[in-house]
Order: C-alpha cells, then sequence, then structure tokens
C-alpha cells in the first residue's frame, strides 16, 4: 500500500488538491480515491482545483474504470482540473475517461514537458 494522500497544498495564496498518483502501483488507486472523496465531501460545488500527477502510474481496465467512477464523483466539486506526467496511451486513457464520466474537457486541461507542474498550478489559480 502507498504511503502517499491525496491532500491539499497550497500556491499563490489558493487551496489545491494535489492527486499525486505518480508512480503509484494500480492495487493503490481505489483506495487513495477514496481518501481523496473524504477531502472533497466538506467543500461547495464548483470551488476544489485539482492537479493530478500521473507520471509512470501503473494502470489496467480497472484502473480506467475507477478514474471513470472518480470523475463522475468528483464533477460537482470541480472549479479546475490540471493534469501531468500523462504518456501518449495514458493521453488516450485520460480522454475517453472524461467523455465516459460526462466531464467533457471544460476547465480542463493537460500540461507536459519542463516545468508541467509549475505551470498548471499557474493556471488553476488564474
Amino acid at each position: 500500500m502507498s504511503s502517499v494522500k491525496p491532500d491539499f497544498i497550497e500556491h499563490n495564496g489558493k487551496k489545491i488538491l494535489y492527486l499525486n498518483f505518480a508512480n503509484m502501483a494500480k492495487q493503490d488507486i481505489p483506495v487513495f480515491m477514496e481518501e481523496a472523496k473524504k477531502l472533497l465531501l466538506p467543500n461547495p460545488p464548483g470551488s476544489v482545483l485539482f492537479l493530478a500527477n500521473v507520471y509512470k502510474m501503473s494502470f489496467d481496465k480497472a484502473t480506467v474504470k475507477n478514474f471513470v467512477g472518480f470523475f463522475k464523483f468528483n464533477k460537482p466539486f470541480s472549479k479546475r482540473t490540471a493534469v501531468i506526467g500523462l504518456d501518449s496511451i495514458k493521453k488516450m486513457l485520460y480522454e475517453a475517461s472524461l467523455v465516459l464520466s460526462g466531464r467533457g474537457s471544460e476547465n480542463v486541461r493537460v500540461f507536459d514537458g519542463p516545468n508541467a507542474e509549475s505551470k498548471a498550478k499557474d493556471w488553476l489559480i488564474m
């Protein structure tokens, strides 16, 4: 089990829910998502800024299904979502998961390349 937990971080005075899936084993992802859901519940609709890091995260068909369910759950809370660490295969699965969850791509942006995390945080708080 991963010792990494979802948590709020601060960037220029704004709270961002940091979902650090980086290097996470697929069996740890559902537990991580449940912890994230607990953090979301006290927040008003449309108020949460999300930063998801999926760099070298393990995945399979069940993981994709978990993400679809997680996207559906967090949609009402989401103000903006930034994603970093997607390779080409994960990018396709991510886009399909958004569509299947009904999220679409509104207020969602993928960042890659140098300084992706910094650029993502700056975009989130605009």
